[in-house]
């Protein structure tokens, strides 16, 4: 019978299903993250989808029930924060897929009818949800038998968690398929024609020797290029589309650190001296590293060579067992060692195992009792295994390092010698074990290292915080406000971007509560003293960035530098073409430019060779008809080139191949296109950070 056990082990099948057909958020992801503030009134919503507010009470049973999903899948109670944050972002996607998208295919006519789902659960193709998900882990072949078992199965089920997941699985199943249909539909809008297609591979196929020169922008001073208002207004009007932007806010702020004082110092050093002591009377190393190790006991046996440095020479240098190592101050952590063990073992074991399942304890009985006087092993291996794939090999696993074996096999071939026999029972199977070969036996030490880190006291976080607090409550009382209280204090001001769903700022482990309030207050606000780890953080809200085109004041530097690059590009060139030279090398005399070579420049090359990053540079050279030409001015993201073919190599390229490249990327454009004009259009506004 298929129970939910069986589900746990495809789990990581099904959640990679589910985050791949959760509305496609693979490639669309960053599309449907944004949001604008909502009215006070709306304060109990996570955003709006279409003009349907979303309510936060909707989004958490949306969120419940996919985590539920996931502990049915993966057995496990409890999520962490980036499993958290995953499946919030799948319920936000399962939400527009369901008010927007799905609507607006079926008023176009996509669906889903009810034959369909049919064939997709229990067709003679199903869909590849279904397939993986009731597949034989043997074969990787799906097994309508194991579906079948799973259906029947639900109705058994008192718990209701078996249905619940089955309607979920139905759901997916049908919405797969309804978004496969529309990524066909624009698919097939998309066409490259043979023509275009020869075009390309010609363009493509040739590369070129050239000598070329480049006019760097900065060799203009800015001084010297006139730009007006009028000319800012003029650029920004024809380019609105470079302009867009997400919500953003900017912050500035201050960091506090608690750092450990030298009373907390002394503190740790009489700790640490303390456990030594108690260290060398221990009767139980392991036990007591355990108990008083700020990391975890690491059970691994080395050898001479594997540990370095002083803690090496004590390990495989000590004059008893009860020595102790240290206590040693390096930075802000002690540490402190004994040797826990010391056992003679091989660097690594060959094995070989029967797995039997634990319905047939008799059969494993009976075999253990065979092969334990001397039965092949090899042999009964290949006919009772349910191992399949070291069974037809005898049971070999070959060379392995004995100590990651899991603790139960790692102790039961412990001591074992060539050819013995063991056999190891879990709730699964009985697994019977072989050893058959070792290699590189010698002396090994299993150290138990007690790590202490020195930190700031109570004491301490409390004084700093105090500062903080006083640097807050100057940051809001006084005329200035932040910026003054940042001089007064000579404090280092950082600043920072903040996006809505941001986990961290400024590299703030945990900081997840600076973003959130950044997107709940307005400009000017300073906050209360934040805490996050050993940082004690005040920010104040310096711009509010709301969604679509930027204003013009807020992008007036930025257009700035575009237009004088622009007014550059245009000087460089016109001054390139006055000279009028036959030749690169004559025009890099009358400009007084290095002329550069290359022998490698092709149209898919991105970089104008010893100067950077610049397509212009190379589209521009491929589009020179004549060798031995000069080319008009290229204009550039760097500077303005003038290039000249000496020689080109043709490299072949099939017409087929690049028309079919052509056509999966015009395909994939298209699709990324009608999506985002279709979020546009749907209107989402996700407001979630004022909750997450």
């Amino acid at each position: 019978m298929v129970t939910l056990n069986t589900l746990r082990n495809k789990g990581g099948v099904l959640l990679a299903i589910v985050i791949g057909v959760a509305l496609l958020a693979f490639v669309l992801g960053d599309m449907i993250s944004s949001g604008n503030t909502l009215m006070a009134s709306s304060k109990m919503n996570v955003g709006t989808i279409d003009g349907e507010k979303v309510s936060t009470q909707e989004y958490a049973q949306a969120i419940d029930e996919l985590t539920e999903v996931q502990r049915i899948t993966t057995g496990r109670e409890g999520t962490s924060e980036e499993q958290s944050e995953m499946i919030r972002m799948q319920a936000w996607d399962l939400m527009i897929r369901n008010k927007a998208l799905k609507p607006a295919l079926t008023a176009v006519g996509l669906t889903v009818s009810e034959d369909e789902m049919v064939d997709l659960l229990s067709g003679a193709e199903p869909s590849p949800i279904i397939a993986q998900m009731f597949a034989d882990p043997q074969t990787g072949r799906f097994e309508p038998l194991m579906l079948r078992q799973f259906v029947a199965s639900v109705e058994q089920d008192q718990t209701g968690q078996m249905a619940m997941f089955w309607n979920y699985l139905q759901g997916e199943v049908g919405d797969q398929s309804l978004l496969y249909k529309f990524q066909n539909l624009v698919a097939k809008s998309a066409y490259v024609t043979a023509f275009e297609a020869e075009q390309m591979a010609q363009i493509e196929g040739k590369t070129y020797s050239v000598n070329y020169l480049v006019s760097r922008y900065e060799a203009v001073a800015d001084s010297a290029v006139r730009v007006s208002e009028g000319d800012l207004k003029k650029y920004y009007a024809a380019h609105q589309g470079m302009f867009r932007q997400e919500d953003l806010r900017d912050i500035e702020y201050v960091t506090f650190e608690a750092l450990p004082s030298a009373e907390d110092y002394a503190a740790a050093e009489k700790t640490v001296r303390g456990l030594a002591a108690d260290l060398a009377a221990a009767t139980n190393v392991q036990q007591f590293v355990a108990m008083n190790s700020q990391s975890t006991f690491d059970a691994r046996y080395y050898k001479p060579g594997e540990i370095s440095g002083d803690l090496g020479a004590f390990a495989f240098g000590r004059t008893s067992l009860d020595s102790v190592y240290g206590p040693v101050l390096d930075g802000d952590r002690w540490t402190l060692a004994r040797i826990a063990d010391v056992r003679s073992m091989p660097d690594s074991v060959r094995i070989s195992n029967i797995v039997v399942p634990a319905a047939q304890k008799a059969l494993a009985d009976s075999l253990v009792e065979a092969l334990g006087k001397g039965g092949d092993f090899a042999a009964a291996a290949r006919e009772f295994s349910a191992d399949v794939q070291s069974g037809a090999i005898g049971g070999d696993l070959g060379m392995m390092d004995p100590q990651t074996l899991a603790p139960q096999f790692a102790e039961a071939i412990k001591g074992l010698g060539v050819g013995a026999v063991k056999a190891v029972t879990t709730p699964e199977a009985t697994f019977i074990l072989k050893v058959t070969g070792k290699k590189g036996e010698s002396e090994k030490v299993q150290l138990g290292v007690i790590n202490y880190t020195v930190e700031a006291s109570e004491p301490t976080r409390n004084q700093v915080y105090g500062e903080a607090n006083r640097f807050a409550t100057a940051a809001v009382s006084q005329a200035g406000g932040f910026e003054r209280a940042v001089n007064e204090g000579a404090l280092a001001k950082r600043v920072a971007t903040v996006q809505p769903n941001d986990r961290t700022v400024g590299g703030m482990q945990q900081s997840r509560e600076l973003a959130r309030w950044a997107f709940n207050g307005e400009v000017g606000d300073v906050s209360e003293v934040k805490e996050f780890g050993n940082n004690f953080v005040v920010a104040v809200i310096t711009g509010v960035r709301e969604q679509g085109v930027a204003p013009f004041e807020q992008v007036k530097n930025d257009l700035r530098t575009l237009v004088l690059r622009e007014k550059k590009g245009e000087m460089l060139a016109e001054k390139m073409t006055r000279a009028g030279a036959g030749s690169v090398a004559a025009l890099g005399e009358a400009l007084g430019a290095e002329v550069l070579t290359s022998d490698e420049v092709n149209f898919q090359g991105f970089m104008a060779p010893e100067v950077g990053f610049d397509p212009a540079f190379t589209g521009g050279v491929s589009g020179i008809a004549k060798t031995g030409t000069v080319s008009k001015p290229i204009v550039g993201r760097i500077g303005v080139y003038a290039a000249e073919v000496t020689a080109e190599r043709a490299n072949p390229t099939d017409v087929a191949v690049e028309k079919a490249r052509l056509t999966a990327e015009a395909q994939q454009n298209a699709f990324m296109a009608v999506y985002g004009a279709f979020l546009d259009m749907s209107d989402i506004r996700d407001t979630r950070y004022r909750f997450y």
